[in-house]
C-alpha cells in the first residue's frame, strides 16, 4: 500500500490536477492501440473524537499514519493520499503497539472521505463519511455539520443569536456542505427539542470564500471521570 501524507489542500489541489491528467491521458490513449491504465487514489482523513483523555497512534495496513506524534482529542491527520480498495485501521494507545479497535475501511476510486474515531470504551466504533466538497472557485464558503456526542440530543447548527444553519442532527448524523456567505461567524449548538444551547459557543471563526469545512459536536453532555465534556471543533477540509 502506498500512502503519501501531504497537508490538506496540497493534497485536494494535487487530486484535481490528478483529475486533469487523468482526463488528458484518456484522450491520448483513445488515439492508442494499447492504452496504458489510468492510476487510481483515495483520499482520506481521520479525526479522534472518543470522549476521552488518551491519545492515540493511528495505523492504516500496519504504517504509522499519525508521524507527528499521538492524535490528542479532536486532533485530526487532514487528507493523505492512499490507493481505493479495502484497508485495516487500527488505533493503538501512545504507549502500546497493543489495538484498541482495529476495523476495514473501504474507500472508492477517486474520492475524499473523512473517518472518524467516536465513542469510548465497547461502544467504541469508527464513522465514516464522503466528503463532497464545495467549488474551490465559488464566492461562497461551504459549511457541513456532523453530531459526534453520544449522549446529545438531536442538535441545531446555528449562528449566535441568530438563525438555524443546518437542523435536527442526532448522533452520527450528519448534512452535506451548504453554502454560506463567505465572513465571520460564531457557531453554536442547540438542541432541536427545546431550543436551548448546549455548550460555550464555537471560537470566532473567518468562513472564506472557495474553502469546506466541517463543524463537529464532541464529547459527552454528563461526562465522568476522565472524559470530555460537550463542545465542538471546525475542521478545514479544503
Amino acid at each position: 500500500m502506498n500512502i503519501s501524507i501531504q497537508p490538506t489542500i496540497k493534497n485536494l489541489k494535487r487530486f484535481s490536477a490528478f483529475t486533469l491528467l487523468s482526463i488528458s491521458t484518456l484522450i491520448l490513449n483513445s488515439c492508442s492501440k494499447d492504452p496504458a491504465p489510468t492510476p487510481e487514489v483515495a483520499f482520506l482523513s481521520i479525526t479522534n473524537t472518543s470522549p476521552t483523555t488518551a491519545t492515540f497512534n493511528i495505523y492504516m495496513d500496519q504504517s504509522v499514519i499519525n508521524t507527528g506524534g499521538a492524535v490528542p482529542y479532536n486532533g485530526t491527520t487532514g487528507y493523505f493520499q492512499t490507493s481505493p480498495g479495502t484497508h485495516s485501521v487500527k488505533f493503538t494507545t501512545a504507549s502500546s503497539s497493543a489495538s484498541i479497535i482495529t476495523k476495514d475501511v473501504a474507500l472508492e476510486a477517486n474520492t475524499v472521505n473523512s473517518l472518524f474515531l467516536i465513542d469510548k470504551g465497547a461502544n467504541m466504533d469508527f464513522f465514516k463519511v464522503k466528503d463532497n466538497l464545495g467549488s474551490m472557485s465559488s464566492t461562497k464558503a461551504f459549511v457541513r455539520f456532523i453530531n459526534l456526542s453520544p449522549d446529545a440530543p438531536a442538535l441545531d447548527l446555528a449562528v449566535k443569536e441568530g438563525s438555524v444553519l443546518i437542523e435536527n442532527k442526532a448522533y452520527k448524523a450528519n448534512s452535506e456542505f451548504i453554502e454560506v456567505e463567505a465572513k465571520a461567524y460564531i457557531l453554536e449548538f442547540r438542541n432541536k427539542a427545546t431550543g436551548a444551547t448546549l455548550g460555550d459557543p464555537l471560537s470566532s471563526i473567518e468562513l472564506k470564500a472557495g474553502k469546506s469545512y466541517t463543524v463537529i459536536s464532541t464529547g459527552l453532555i454528563a461526562p465522568g471521570d476522565a472524559e470530555r465534556g460537550f463542545g465542538g471543533k471546525i475542521i478545514t477540509n479544503q
